[in-house]
């Protein structure tokens, strides 16, 4: 993301970034961050769930006897103008613990925007080997259209050395980073557009 942080009179945008391991060590929750932070510098309000934040019961619609985990990861859905999913590859596919985070998404159906509508979606998959990166990427986007919103036109699939990780958790592969921050600004330009006011001055 060249130039200086984005800066407008309109209110910022929200975006939520969902990692989905539980490893402490994980690069798919050090990746997120990472992201949050540059989502962040461009003025971006920003909610990053990952880890213990996504160790949730299996999904059953609008449970009551849920942790106070649940009905803050529906509420950051909710509010979300832009989402970023980062999924490290098990077995061919995203992570169950990923999977079931955004089946809560569910809870929204009656919602004014249902699911996840109209909203810009970064997705990033992370494996050991290609055909897991692509696979998982696959089924990321279709998961976000599944939820109404919009895959941005660029989708990450990281493998060996483009998915490795300096000691900040920043991308150590330059290609990688560049990547990454063109992902990112589209989320951030379509989250932007929808936090305009519109002529009638609804919110778009």
């Amino acid at each position: 993301m060249p130039g200086p942080p984005h800066r407008s009179n309109h209110p910022a945008p929200q975006v939520v970034l969902i990692g989905g391991s539980l490893c402490a060590s994980s690069r798919t929750g050090r990746l997120a961050v990472w992201c949050a932070g540059r989502c962040a510098e461009e003025g971006a309000v920003v909610t990053c769930l990952r880890g213990a934040d996504l160790e949730l019961p299996f999904y059953r619609p609008h449970r009551g006897d849920g942790p106070q985990r649940v009905p803050r990861i529906v509420a950051a859905l909710a509010r979300a103008d832009g989402v970023v999913l980062l999924s490290p590859t098990y077995h061919g596919t995203v992570s169950g613990l990923l999977k079931n985070a955004l089946d809560y998404a569910n809870d929204l159906a009656d919602a004014r925007e249902p699911f996840l509508s109209d909203r810009p979606i970064g997705c990033v998959a992370i494996s050991s080997g290609e055909q897991g990166a692509h696979s998982t990427l696959a089924t990321l986007r279709t998961i976000a259209h599944a939820l109404r919103g919009w895959p941005t036109p660029l989708g990450l699939a990281l493998s060996g050395e483009r998915a490795e990780l300096d000691t900040t958790g920043a991308p150590a592969d330059p290609r990688t980073r560049a990547a990454l921050e063109i992902l990112l600004d589209q989320v951030l330009v379509a989250a932007r557009r929808r936090v305009r006011p519109t002529v009638a001055g609804a919110r778009r």
